[in-house]
């Protein structure tokens, strides 16, 4: 305590909570800051992938500040959802984010609205152009394509006014976007894709930075074939055991309180990695240490938690996936922890569910397109959030005490 007011809890467990250290992601920002450096006669792309609980919202969150503060672009920073899927969706989900861009850069609310009506006349336009270049918007783009790239155009002239580099468009959970297999349906991340191309082909200063579960890099492939040359590739993955024992040591700096070696070891085993669980750990850990009045996080600590830490993980991070499914679907789902893993085989729920094959097909493409799991292969599937097949375990041992 400093003059009688309590420290709070250094640990930030929860959705996209930006902890107070920032462990294991250098090498990610070094990417960042590279390919900006090269922007626009090099095109700008990242895409960032990984399972639920590495901390890819939290990344990106930082990816936007350093963007912003140290390398002078703006930034429009959106977390997509399924409703976005759709061409009319995105459009204009973009729009109205990117008209808030040009308000933070403008800095008055009277310019948005004189740039508001500058993209509603440029949009009646085949051609417009960027300071000394003409970016085409005719020919065969749809006229949605050409109002997101008129969108983007004018965003990236009033911020290169406004002494930015140019605009950075930054979308989280970007695997909802998925183009329908049929050439007349709806194809809004391929929309999105050649509205970026188009502008970054004519060296305009927009760069795109997208952000999701494994299933993105896929449906990038399916949308247009030349995105796999478009962006820079990272996956982000679980920390090292150095950066996990760093991730926990540093919120406790200045805090009066310390951890012993062997918890230490103990947590690492337990969060394997995982920056979620990292914060959940400290935070269990903290609170109870407060609550005893100890300065020193010990192994034996943790021992007495671990059963109450687990309930939380699976309260907080787990079991919301399985709330929001039909009964259908939750029922397969829980039928998956009676089989082998990793990976998770339909063969092998076939053999767990009286449910036919062409069921199981079915709501295991319901489970993929909600994001619970994600598809290697044909056939073969895999959680996108860790460790959850021993969560499943766990949960019908308990359905099984009495």
């Amino acid at each position: 305590m400093a003059g009688g007011v309590p420290i709070k809890n250094p640990y930030r467990p929860g959705a996209a909570n930006t902890p107070l250290f920032l462990a294991g992601r250098e090498s990610q920002e070094r990417i960042l800051r590279a390919i900006l450096r090269g922007a626009p006669e090099i095109p700008a792309n990242y895409r960032i992938t990984g399972v639920r609980g590495v901390g890819k919202t939290v990344l990106l969150k930082h990816f936007e500040e350093v963007t912003k503060r140290e390398l002078n672009w703006a930034v429009g920073r959106l977390q997509l959802e399924p409703r976005h899927n759709r061409e009319d969706a995105i459009v204009g989900v973009l729009h109205d984010l990117l008209l808030d861009v040009q308000a933070q850069v403008s800095r008055t609310e009277s310019f948005r609205q004189k740039t508001e009506a500058v993209i509603s006349g440029a949009r009646s336009l085949a051609t417009m152009a960027f300071e000394d270049v003409t970016v085409s918007l005719g020919g065969s783009a749809n006229s949605k394509e050409s109002n997101l790239a008129a969108d983007l155009l004018e965003t990236a002239r009033i911020a290169v006014r406004s002494g930015r580099a140019g605009l950075v468009l930054m979308l989280d959970e970007a695997q909802v976007l998925v183009d329908d297999k049929d050439r007349d349906g709806q194809h809004p991340l391929s929309l999105l894709i050649a509205a970026v191309n188009t502008l970054q082909e004519q060296q305009v200063p927009v760069a795109l930075v997208l952000c999701g579960l494994p299933t993105l890099i896929a449906n990038l492939l399916k949308a247009r074939t030349y995105s796999e040359r478009m962006f820079r590739e990272e996956e982000v993955g679980r920390l090292t055991r150095d950066q996990t024992r760093e991730a926990f040591l540093r919120p406790l700096d200045g805090t009066g309180k310390e951890a012993s070696e062997d918890l230490l070891s103990a947590v690492m085993d337990d969060v394997e990695g995982y920056p979620y669980f990292v914060q959940l750990w400290g935070a269990e850990l903290w609170d109870d240490a407060v609550d005893t009045s100890l300065n020193v996080l010990t192994a034996d600590l943790l021992k007495g938690l671990r059963e109450s830490i687990f309930k939380r993980l699976d309260h907080d991070f787990y079991s919301p996936r399985l709330d929001s499914l039909t009964p259908a679907e939750q029922d397969l789902l829980l039928l998956t922890g009676d089989c082998d893993y990793p990976p998770l085989r339909t063969a092998d729920i076939h053999n767990v569910t009286s449910r036919k094959q062409g069921n199981v097909n079915v709501l295991m493409g319901r489970l993929a397109d909600q994001g619970v799991v994600y598809r290697l292969q044909k056939g073969l599937y895999e959680y996108t959030a860790p460790n959850f097949h021993e969560y499943l375990i766990r949960r019908k041992s308990r359905s099984m005490w009495t």
